[in-house]
């Protein structure tokens, strides 16, 4: 017996090395930052229309997300499961976690309606383009690279290894900096209220569930759903009569009388989505506790001193972020001239 204790007291420092700390999240952080931008500027005169759009998306991907996810982890000899919280999950978690996506995703388009509505009396929000997904290969090749490999690598990176190291600060602030942080590196005034509400979401469904797991499903489920709406919508569009192409869709072109009824229509959507989505939830929290005792015990694993200057690395990124949103917010306001 006293083999045993001596040996467990040995061992618990070293363990507590090999956990994530908070500084290396936050330079982690701003190392995807600074390879995403580079990314962008590096490739942006690449034809990367069609299918090789996707390939150059995926290896983005893998290169400025996944690869230094995996070199932080390694670095130090990181306990690569707990780091990554590649922890025990049931079936009744993600099918909990896939309804939540479900109707999570009616709340997050009223939530996104009006915030689009809000922004277009300002000027035209720029969107994300990617490639016209009009066919089962191209709708394939979205639910891969668009859907599934971002909530691989992203869910790794932010809901593992970073949230892990800020766990040391407690429960609140891993939750609420991890979640906040995932919405800026997305880098889009058109979405920012959305994802903030589901970084916070997945932060906490995995904080709760002690696993990677749930929240990699909601997050894939919540991007699967957006991609097959844009292919119903391509598919939709193939019927619409020639004369109707070129419409405009921007919500300051659509008649005061005609859009209050259909923020009418999202809004009654919405409220119902929010409650079935909250019933979800519930469900999800009561299937889960069982899992506070091993939650508390990885708590107390990564119990050690948090210090703010551990967050500078994400301040200095947030600043960037916040430059790019301002530049982005002015070319909507003052859009440059077609020359």
């Amino acid at each position: 017996m006293l083999d045993e204790m001596t040996h467990t007291y040995q061992e618990e420092p070293k363990a507590k090395k090999r956990t994530p700390a908070p500084i290396a999240g936050s330079l982690l952080y701003l190392t995807v930052l600074i390879l995403l931008l580079l990314s962008s500027v590096l490739t942006r005169e690449l034809d990367t229309d069609g299918s090789s759009y996707y390939v150059y998306l995926l290896l983005t991907q893998l290169l400025t997300i996944g690869l230094p996810t995996l070199i932080f982890v390694l670095w130090g000899k990181k306990d690569i499961k707990y780091s990554l919280r590649f922890g025990r999950t049931s079936l009744a978690e993600i099918l909990l976690s896939i309804g939540m996506a479900i109707f999570g995703y009616g709340v997050i388009i009223a939530l996104n309606l009006l915030w689009v509505l809000f922004l277009s009396q300002f000027g035209t929000p720029k969107t994300s383009t990617i490639p016209p997904i009009d066919t089962g290969k191209n709708f394939l090749a979205a639910l891969g690279v668009i859907a599934l490999a971002p909530a691989v690598l992203e869910e790794f990176m932010f809901r593992g290894f970073i949230q892990r190291g800020y766990e040391r600060g407690g429960k609140v602030i891993s939750i609420l900096l991890t979640g906040v942080m995932f919405a800026f590196l997305h880098i889009s005034i058109l979405s920012i209220p959305a994802i903030v509400l589901m970084g916070i979401l997945l932060c906490f469904i995995a904080y709760r569930s002690n696993t990677v797991w749930t929240s990699m499903t909601y997050h894939f489920t919540n991007n699967a759903i957006a991609m097959s709406l844009l292919y119903l919508s391509s598919l939709f569009m193939r019927f619409l009569p020639e004369d109707m192409e070129g419409v405009s869709t921007s919500l300051t072109d659509i008649p005061y009388e005609e859009l209050v009824p259909a923020l009418v229509a999202w809004g009654v959507i919405g409220f119902f989505a929010l409650l079935l989505f909250g019933a979800c939830l519930a469900g999800f929290i009561m299937v889960t506790r069982g899992k506070q005792a091993e939650v508390k015990a990885s708590m107390a694993k990564a119990k050690a001193r948090f210090r703010w200057t551990d967050i500078l690395p994400v301040v200095f990124a947030i600043v960037i972020i916040i430059w790019l949103l301002i530049s982005e917010v002015i070319q909507m306001v003052n859009p440059a001239p077609i020359l």
